[in-house]
């Protein structure tokens, strides 16, 4: 077998740096909003719950459309659907910068999201079809990679941005990235098989939308409503009658939008299911860490921005050597259980932490998290696309990238639930600035524990399924 280093030619590495621009831009616009959310609800005169909005749509729309531009561009269209998320982004960021009211900059994000998801959908098939099986590891890294080195960067530059200047500023500084990016794409990414001339889907495609984007709406809202609001309870019915009936239609439909016979095997199963844990698990604790950071630790934001930075920062440099390594050695399994394991030792370590144990044991955790992501970065996707069927490899990266967003959705809802229902007083709901420290602790570190049993499935699921050798 020729060596890891053979494989890497002038070719793979300009579509490495394709897919990292869409991972860079992806990051970047996923951290950078957050910090300016106040001052935006200030300039709109609008609540923290109408400006929570801005974020909502953005992943409504990725995690409800990224398996169709998935299809959409494993159908001979990765070319033109690349561009067109670039353009789409570039398009949409500028029309948020110069947004004149909240409802006009809530659509201006959505439309950027359909633009995100379109990207995203794009940069792992790139790996899975353009590059050599032998760095399939390395190019999930990369993009890993690019995506913490923006989500670090996202919070610095967008204070700097907002403070500075203004929060539309946050927006314009993707219009240069994007024009890069189409330019660069035109010329080094490959025009691909020929189109396919089967119809698409779009009933599918329709039912798919629908039962994710009201899933994600349920999931977002359940925690600030109740689960008994007849708003929930209607939209929560409108997502399973949709999921069901999108099942019967793609089991029926010879050319499917989702191959759902997939989902037949175990070791599909068990294999997606351990990297969604690791998902949901990760961007739980980024959610609950902050309140942790400011309420119990007394830390402002500024330096709770500083320590945030330590996972990303971290997985940004060990996911490339991680991801090589799983390659050279295989193993893709250990690799993926050493993630869970680690969320495992973190959520036990933030389970019995208090103030006074002072900062060590708060950077180790976060150090932790970091190395979590870093060992499945790589060796994740390429196990997720390694247990696909033939001729559904494809399907897997996208499955991968929906993971990944549904996680994050997935997470905070669950731990912000959680947290919720521990901190309650006689079914009132206490706000995190009125919440004495002893209950928030309480709350706080059975939330921990849960993730921790939680993070345990995990690690079986992954040990499981064996490795194929390469």
């Amino acid at each position: 077998m020729k060596s890891e280093n053979s494989k890497i030619n002038k070719q793979s590495i300009l579509l490495l740096i394709a897919v990292a621009l869409g991972g860079l831009m992806d990051g970047l616009d996923g951290s950078i909003v957050n910090i300016a959310l106040p001052i935006i609800a200030s300039d709109f005169g609008a609540d923290t719950g109408s400006v929570s909005w801005i974020v909502i749509i953005y992943l409504l729309m990725v995690a409800g459309t990224i398996l169709i531009f998935g299809n959409i561009a494993s159908r001979g269209h990765i070319k033109k659907t690349l561009i067109a998320g670039f353009a789409l982004f570039t398009i949409s960021s500028v029309i948020c910068g110069f947004s004149i009211s909240l409802p006009m900059l809530i659509i201006a994000r959505g439309i950027q999201g359909l633009g995100a998801s379109m990207i995203i959908a794009c940069a792992p098939i790139i790996c899975v079809k353009f590059m050599p099986r032998e760095i399939i590891g390395l190019s999930f890294g990369v993009l890993t990679a690019a995506t913490s080195v923006g989500f670090a960067a996202g919070p610095a530059i967008g204070g700097v941005l907002t403070h500075f200047l203004s929060w539309n500023w946050i927006f314009f500084i993707n219009i240069p990235i994007g024009i890069f990016a189409i330019l660069y794409c035109l010329k080094v990414i490959p025009k691909g098989d020929a189109a396919s001339s089967e119809p698409f889907d779009w009933i599918g495609s329709l039912l798919l939308f629908a039962a994710m984007a009201c899933g994600t709406y349920v999931l977002e809202r359940f925690p600030h409503v109740g689960f008994s609001s007849p708003q929930i309870l209607g939209i929560l019915a409108a997502c399973i009658i949709s999921a069901v009936i999108l099942c019967i239609y793609e089991l029926k439909n010879p050319r499917p939008l989702i191959n759902i016979r997939v989902f037949k095997y175990f070791k599909v199963n068990a294999v997606i299911s351990a990297f969604l844990i690791v998902q949901v698990i990760y961007c739980g604790l980024l959610y609950l860490i902050p309140f942790y950071l400011t309420n119990a630790a007394g830390i402002d934001s500024l330096v709770s921005g500083i320590y945030l930075l330590i996972p990303p920062l971290v997985t940004a440099v060990a996911s490339i050597p991680v991801s090589r390594i799983s390659d050279r050695i295989g193993g893709r399994r250990w690799f993926m259980a050493a993630s869970s394991a680690m969320l495992v030792v973190i959520s036990l370590i933030y389970s019995v932490i208090i103030p006074e144990f002072g900062a060590l044991p708060l950077i180790a955790a976060l150090i932790l998290m970091g190395f979590s992501i870093a060992a499945v970065s790589g060796p994740g996707p390429g196990k997720i696309v390694e247990v696909m069927p033939e001729g559904d490899k494809e399907l897997g990266s996208t499955i991968m990238m929906t993971c990944v967003y549904g996680g994050g959705v997935l997470g905070t809802a669950l731990y912000a639930a959680i947290f919720t229902l521990l901190t309650s007083s006689g079914g009132h709901v206490i706000s995190f600035a009125e919440l004495p420290t002893e209950i928030f602790l309480y709350g706080f570190h059975l939330a921990m524990i849960i993730g921790a049993v939680i993070s345990i499935a995990g690690v079986i699921l992954s040990l499981v399924v064996r490795d194929n050798p390469e």
